[in-house]
């Protein structure tokens, strides 16, 4: 069964995205944030304690702070290169800026802007607009500083930055008016462009970003699916559609939920090549919704969470990719609140060893961490039809 893993202390308590690891090497620690609310957006001088639950005490561990977060990510807050250090986003007063962070020295170093991910090595990040997205969904971007390319559709000095993790140099290597001029697509390549998600391949060596517009009035925003290399040479691998989760399965093959290859009117999960036009639709059961999904370790099972039924309750899934079964593994009553970029999805991911997953959830009123093993996920309710365990 799944358990609580953070205090009842009266904080807040989340991780963050679905597609970070928050275990350290050990097992012994995992990363979080603790605030103070659960109810509003956060405002500029609003603080996010970050640091670690001890899965020895079950204590909170404080390291650091910052006022660069949100409820969907909060500050990336993440592992860097080993167990010692944790990187995350902070602002310092003028920008937001990168922070790495010795916790046993507690020495810290500073880079000039915020990431937006960084490769395995830890050689490189790559670095959007955060106020430009906290202008298309508050949720994901920081508040407190003004967009100076708000009035801009696509901007030539605003778009991918690569940042040198170790020396601080930041290049722009992709410009908005680049995406706009290589990618026409009307309406949508002609209105206001931002870029939401950005995630490296496990080598390093590319990455792949999520291209949306803001919309107009009355009409939905679409996304186009991007990859490129560290020099900034795009390929496109769809056209505006609905592109939402999606996770590398290795260095070449991405598991997406789009519907690009089908009538724009259903989406579920496809694994599209990078760099070529190779497409598979993976086989029954396939969930026709929107999910975060997550390949395991040993790349066997897919874990994805979705969004509120009827009844209040999010559902975390597992697929089996060798029996080609879907497992009900846990239903989590949630809190839905007024504003949805203060929601609280169960994100859940793996730790390192495949052995456990840990989730975001309000079922208690309060946001907490859970943790279930991957022996009690096989153990629940199984089939071989989406529509029949739904």
């Amino acid at each position: 069964m799944e358990r609580i893993i953070t205090p009842n202390d009266g904080y807040q308590y989340f991780f963050g995205y679905y597609d970070l690891q928050p275990m350290d090497t050990t097992g012994r620690y995992h990363l979080t944030h603790r605030v103070k609310f659960m109810d509003r957006l956060p405002e500029p001088a609003d603080i996010a304690e970050l640091g670690a639950i001890d899965m020895e005490s079950g204590e909170f561990v404080k390291w650091s702070e910052t006022t660069a977060w949100n409820f969907q990510q909060g500050a990336m807050l993440r592992w860097y290169k080993d167990d010692e250090h944790i990187v995350y986003n902070v602002f310092d007063g003028a920008r937001y800026r990168t922070e790495i962070k010795n916790i046993v020295t507690r020495d810290v170093r500073r880079l000039p802007m915020a990431f937006a991910d960084i490769s395995t090595d830890g050689r490189y990040a790559v670095c959007i607009n955060f106020p430009r997205i906290y202008d298309f969904r508050p949720g994901y971007g920081y508040s407190g500083v003004e967009d100076i390319y708000q009035h801009v559709n696509a901007p030539a000095d605003d778009g991918v930055w690569l940042m040198n993790m170790e020396s601080g140099e930041c290049r722009l290597i992709i410009s908005y008016e680049q995406m706009k001029t290589r990618f026409p697509q009307p309406p949508y390549s002609e209105g206001k462009l931002l870029v939401n998600h950005i995630t490296f391949n496990p080598m390093g060596n590319r990455f792949l970003f999520l291209l949306r517009n803001f919309p107009a009035e009355g009409q939905k925003w679409n996304t186009m699916l991007l990859t490129s290399d560290l020099q900034g040479n795009m390929y496109k691998l769809t056209d505006y559609c609905v592109n939402s989760h999606y996770h590398w399965k290795n260095d070449r093959e991405i598991l997406i939920v789009t519907s690009a290859k089908t009538d724009n009117s259903i989406y579920c999960l496809y694994l599209l090549e990078d760099l070529t036009d190779r497409v598979e639709c993976l086989p029954e059961p396939n969930p026709i919704t929107d999910i975060h999904c997550l390949y395991s370790p040993d790349r066997r099972y897919i874990l994805g969470d979705g969004y509120p039924n009827s009844n209040g309750k999010r559902t975390l899934w597992l697929i089996d990719t060798e029996t080609n079964e879907i497992i009900r593994a846990v239903d989590s009553q949630t809190v839905i609140p007024d504003c949805i970029d203060i929601r609280c999805d169960l994100h859940a991911r793996w730790t390192r060893d495949g052995q456990y997953v840990t989730f975001d959830s309000t079922h208690t009123g309060k946001r907490t961490i859970c943790m279930i093993s991957l022996e009690d996920m096989l153990c629940k309710e199984r089939s071989r039809s989406w529509k029949e365990i739904i």
